[in-house]
């Protein structure tokens, strides 16, 4: 248990995700108020932080219900279109916003790993590869546009190509190649199962709040 309780807000509680933010977020010691079960307004008293793993159509009324209880918001919701990214955009001028496309620590250590190489290896090639479950619906994930954004800062000059599949029910493989004539280097992010991006998002409210 934490040394101080938060109350949560989870939007798509009943999602992959979202049900194991709810979990983890109570065996922390955590409020959780989850959005998927028609909450009655008058039902719902202090709100410190919404995490959102539902889906980016939803995004208006996330962002909403953040401004009317006037908490902060961590999202791990990927696929929004402009309009949609332009709200998060607005609600990050009134409050704390941290949005991710994968909140997994090894994730995190990879960008790292990718800002690096594409420093000193500028005039080698990179490309993506990434795999998910069957029924993902954004193509590639937000996960591998991130990493070619990170790579594409110190490799500007060639592009990054990305390569989606969807098969099975990966719960997430993401390889960054680096290649030149005669050799290449490969770096390899697998996820194992959901519950790594529940405890990141839920340690991230934790450090918004805490």
């Amino acid at each position: 248990m934490n040394k101080q309780s938060i109350n949560i807000a989870v939007f798509g509680a009943k999602g992959r995700v979202g049900s194991k933010v709810v979990e983890i977020a109570q065996q922390r010691g955590h409020t959780v108020i989850p959005i998927d079960i028609k909450e009655e307004e008058s039902k719902i008293n202090k709100v410190d932080i919404v995490i959102d793993f539902s889906t980016a159509t939803a995004t208006q009324d996330v962002c909403d219900f953040c401004k009317q209880h006037h908490c902060a918001l961590v999202s791990g919701v990927t696929g929004r279109n402009d309009r949609q990214e332009k709200l998060v955009e607005q609600l990050a001028q009134e409050l704390p916003v941290v949005c991710k496309s994968n909140f997994s620590v090894g994730v995190e250590m990879l960008h790292r790993i990718c800002e690096i190489v594409a420093k000193e290896l500028r005039d080698w090639d990179c490309e993506i590869v990434e795999i998910h479950r069957k029924g993902k619906l954004d193509a590639p994930s937000g996960t591998a546009k991130s990493l070619a954004a990170t790579v594409a800062k110190q490799h500007s000059f060639k592009p990054v190509t990305t390569h989606a599949m969807r098969l099975g029910s990966n719960f997430g493989r993401h390889e960054v190649v680096f290649a030149t004539n005669g050799e290449s280097l490969t770096f390899t992010h697998q996820a194992e199962n959901v519950e790594i991006f529940a405890l990141g998002a839920v340690l991230e409210a934790e450090k918004l709040i805490q």
